[in-house]
């Protein structure tokens, strides 16, 4: 279980010390570009946990005895996430909980296929139920981003305004999974999916310019910041989108 699986208690335990814990884990980093999203999913997440202890249906509880609810996580929270956690403690503070996170240490990298399966979810769930074709499309360079997500349906042809926040939060995770020290990670990608055969077919840009308007070098220099590769990997459009920044 995690965060993004809303409405579920994820474990219910006592402590060493014989204190009730009810514990959620966050399996995925948090990031400038996906922290929002994870706050928002903690939220909603935490309202659960609120609405259990408030209507009595911890099983577990002795009557009104102290309750510790334990965000684990596998990167330190930042300070929106912190404020997420100190309102529920708020909230729950007349109820003898208090609201808590540890870092977890030695935490099992993300498999990417979980990943991949995740956005496949995440962009059949976003378009018309009808759909029998789907692609999407996204530019992560620097801190700018990009997508466009298209369906096609019996009636035509969808275009949505990009994918769902949660998606993108996703992507954005797997754009650092796929981060190597000998080749850097990708510039863009292009999903698609097709219903009848039932699988997603994944395509990614290393080393190509990005289509659309041309990006300042400033936003290149920032990719290389963020995502270093050797100057071997780098492609000559990329080196001197780089160089020209000084």
């Amino acid at each position: 279980m995690a965060v993004r699986d809303a409405q579920t208690i994820d474990t219910i335990a006592r402590s060493p010390e014989g204190v009730l814990t009810l514990e959620l884990t966050e399996d995925r980093a948090y990031t400038p570009l996906s922290t929002s999203v994870l706050a928002a999913e903690l939220r909603s997440k935490l309202n659960a946990y609120i609405y259990a202890l408030k209507t009595s249906q911890i099983a577990e509880r002795v009557g009104k005895e102290p309750v510790v609810v334990i965000l684990h996580t596998v990167s330190e929270p930042p300070q929106e996430i912190l404020d997420v956690l100190r309102a529920a403690g708020h909230v729950l503070s007349g109820e003898s909980v208090s609201v808590d996170w540890r870092l977890v240490e030695d935490a099992p990298d993300r498999d990417r296929t979980a990943v991949l399966r995740e956005i496949a979810v995440g962009l059949t769930q976003a378009v018309p139920d009808t759909w029998t074709h789907l692609r999407y499309t996204a530019t992560c360079v620097g801190d700018r981003r990009q997508d466009a997500l298209v369906a096609e349906t019996p009636d035509g042809r969808v275009d949505l305004q990009g994918a769902p926040d949660p998606v993108r939060a996703a992507v954005e995770e797997l754009k650092q999974l796929m981060w190597t020290p000998e080749r850097g990670t990708w510039l863009e990608l292009d999903f698609t999916i097709d219903r009848a055969a039932g699988r997603l077919v994944p395509g990614f840009n290393y080393n190509l310019e990005p289509s659309g308007r041309p990006l300042p070098p400033e936003v290149y220099a920032e990719e290389l910041r963020r995502f270093p590769r050797p100057a071997e990997s780098q492609p000559a459009w990329l080196a001197e989108r780089v160089a020209a920044t000084g």
